[in-house]
């Protein structure tokens, strides 16, 4: 019977820990996902307005003169997102045809096979957000091409090449 408690203390433990890295996976998905929510310009400014009108006290007349201050700078962050997007695409493909031009054509074909799938679930996270989007009668149109923070598909409609550094 002496044995007995250190088994129980090893089992709540182990409970415990995992409890707690279940908790630390569901936490990350969680604020993934009101990261991208919160990063959307779409949603920042009215939120922005909105925080404005309750802080500042904002009478009706200068609520109405901010709107278009506010939609002016969210199409502006808008472009710049989307030059940023193709920017990125631009250096992503740069660096594929710099690591293809090192490798053996052995090499070379698993790299291409690597890259196609990589493209392959980036156009599919694509999908998913536009599907969301779509459910929830979201009016704001799709997400940006190839979903949030990630570059558009060049216009042969392949997805893009994922961040290598991500998966």
């Amino acid at each position: 019977m002496t044995d007995k408690p250190w088994k129980l203390v090893l089992l709540l433990t182990g409970i415990f820990l995992a409890g707690a890295v279940a908790g630390g996976f569901v936490t990350l998905e969680v604020g993934k996902g009101m990261l991208r929510k919160r990063l959307a310009p779409d949603n920042w400014g009215p939120a922005r307005l909105k925080t404005l009108e309750k802080e500042l006290d904002l009478t009706v007349e200068q609520i109405e003169r901010l709107k278009p201050i506010i939609r002016r700078d969210v199409e502006d962050m808008n472009r710049l997102r989307q030059q940023g997007f193709q920017e990125t695409r631009r250096i992503l493909e740069r660096m594929e045809k710099d690591i293809a031009a090192i490798l053996t054509p052995e090499q070379k074909e698993k790299f291409e096979k690597f890259n196609e799938e990589r493209r392959e679930r980036a156009r599919r996270l694509f999908e998913q957000q536009r599907r969301e989007r779509s459910e929830k009668g979201d009016r704001r149109g799709p997400p940006p091409p190839g979903g949030e923070g990630h570059p558009p598909p060049p216009p042969d409609g392949k997805a893009p090449p994922a961040d290598p550094g991500k998966d």
